[in-house]
């Protein structure tokens, strides 16, 4: 088989599948044969039984049986056209059902969870099991439970992120962040972690906020931010920010009344690179603007433009002085 679409299907499974890559590995499966496409199942199912400490009497019985439904069906031909249609979403479906119905089986209580970490310079959007659809940050984290049992939940570890939850009224969608959760049901909302605050912004639906270090739970309707400090346990809110909140998805860098050595630490995280700052005079000065699109460099000189100072490019560490 070729290693190329091993290598796409790992990364789909992971969460780290571009949009073009997707593409490729729909194109890939479409030219498979079938015997390769049930051997890279099998290879995948091997590898997930193996995280799971699966014992090998239960992965070959798992493994035989469904082998033995498809041919005393007499299905091949039926998972062939499935395939063929539904892609990659079939090949998942397909992986996973045998490790799912283990761990069910099993009454497991130890979570088993997927990491999907976006270094900095880049972005990523992926699609949880249950259809939501989440936008992540340079330098930012997410885990999810990779079998979700009665509650969906995610956990942003850092950064930030933007989800597009599927709605289902039985099962609330939770996001965790610090000490903080929120819960809701179908939205769309931009979530923010930074210097020890958890900036929630709403764009529509409805969320509920709450924390171990809150006396009460705040409700956010569209077009309001929730602004909560970890150190402090205090929340505020207050009406979105319309130049920055989420314009990041759209190509902006934008900036709000943020000190400089903040803004520049999103610079890093936007562009892949290490800033040192040796005028620490400059350090808390607010900044209010955006960039659209624009280098490194174009940004490092209109910011020297407007402070006056002097910056050297090595690689990937600016030195600003």
């Amino acid at each position: 088989m070729e290693k190329r679409i091993e290598e796409l299907y790992q990364q789909y499974l992971s969460g780290q599948l571009s949009q073009s890559d997707f593409e490729q590995l729909q194109r890939k499966v479409a030219q498979t044969s079938d015997e390769d496409l049930w051997n890279l199942m099998c290879g995948e199912f091997s590898s997930s039984a193996s995280s799971a400490k699966m014992e090998d009497a239960s992965q070959q019985r798992i493994l035989q049986q469904l082998q033995q439904q498809i041919r005393r069906s007499q299905r091949w031909q039926l998972v062939r056209r499935l395939l063929r249609r539904a892609s990659v979403v079939i090949l998942l479906v397909s992986v996973l059902s045998g490790s799912i119905w283990w761990l069910r089986s099993q009454h497991t209580k130890t979570p088993i969870y997927t990491y999907v970490s976006v270094k900095a310079g880049s972005k990523s959007t992926i699609t949880l099991p249950d259809g939501t659809h989440v936008s992540l940050n340079g330098n930012s984290q997410l885990r999810y439970h990779v079998v979700p049992e009665e509650q969906r939940e995610v956990e942003l570890l850092r950064g930030e992120a933007y989800f597009d939850v599927t709605k289902d009224a039985n099962c609330p969608f939770h996001v965790r962040v610090n000490d903080m959760q929120i819960e809701v049901l179908g939205t769309r909302f931009n979530v923010r972690c930074h210097e020890g605050v958890v900036e929630t912004a709403l764009f529509s639906g409805a969320v509920q906020l709450s924390a171990a270090g809150l006396s009460q739970v705040y409700q956010l309707v569209p077009g309001r931010k929730s602004v909560y400090s970890v150190v402090n346990h205090q929340m505020n809110i207050c009406d979105n920010d319309s130049t920055t909140d989420a314009r990041w998805k759209d190509g902006y860098l934008a900036f709000s009344s943020q000190p400089l050595s903040e803004v520049l630490q999103e610079i890093e995280n936007w562009y892949g690179v290490t800033i040192e700052l040796r005028n620490q005079k400059l350090a808390d000065d607010l900044l209010t603007g955006a960039f659209y699109h624009e280098t490194l460099e174009s940004v490092l000189y209109s910011l020297s433009l407007q402070y006056k100072f002097k910056y050297q490019i090595k690689h990937n560490h600016i030195l600003i002085e």
